[in-house]
């Protein structure tokens, strides 16, 4: 898998390390007057794993009470970790066993190990969490189109593209629609989404 197919995997989270930005129990370097906290996010946010997983070993304790689990999972398994990675949100599970987040993350790390069957029960898992969040029915439709699965791929296209559709999402709901339509030129269903999107 391309690892630019990755940076479309995992989603890049807008409120991850906020709470590490804010933390005053982390020290400033000495010489930018940025926190380690701060670091962490903007190497996250710059795709800059290997920063992230440098400032992660240290800055994340046992109980992560920064909520960084997330990022350093996911920047352990670009850099080549994934096993650490599993482990360490494994743990997590442990004290978040409701956390849709950790689930949705652990796919991805099975994605992109190409262990296909544990991602799709991780995202299956991730659905019936949180059935109104649309990116697990991406990613399972990704595998099953991999996979030469036509009508499952279709099938989480369209319930993708469902979810775009009822929240006005209206961008989305076209490239997911017309997913489904170069799977399937004469589905239906994806041409009624294209139509309300563009209406």
């Amino acid at each position: 898998m391309k690892i630019t197919k990755l940076y479309i995997v995992i989603a890049i989270l807008t409120t991850v390390g906020l709470v590490a930005c804010n933390n005053k129990k982390l020290s400033p370097s000495v010489s930018d007057g940025k926190t380690d906290g701060q670091k962490f996010v903007e190497a996250y946010q710059n795709k800059d794993w290997e920063t992230v997983v440098s400032i992660g070993d240290t800055l994340i304790d046992e109980k992560d009470t920064m909520n960084l689990t997330v990022p350093y999972s996911e920047a352990l398994a670009v850099t080549g970790n994934p096993q650490k990675s599993l482990s360490i949100l494994e743990k997590k599970l442990e004290s978040s066993p409701n956390d849709y987040y950790l689930y949705q993350t652990k796919g991805n790390v099975y994605y992109l190990m190409e262990k296909f069957d544990s991602a799709i029960i991780n995202y299956e898992k991730v659905i019936s969490l949180k059935p109104t969040y649309a990116r697990p029915y991406i990613n399972e439709g990704e595998i099953y189109e991999i996979i030469g699965d036509k009508p499952r791929a279709i099938a989480n296209y369209l319930a993708a593209a469902r979810l775009f559709s009822a929240n006005n999402f209206f961008g989305e709901t076209t490239e997911y629609a017309n997913k489904v339509l170069s799977l399937d030129p004469t589905n239906v269903e994806a041409k009624e989404l294209l139509n309300a999107a563009s209406n």
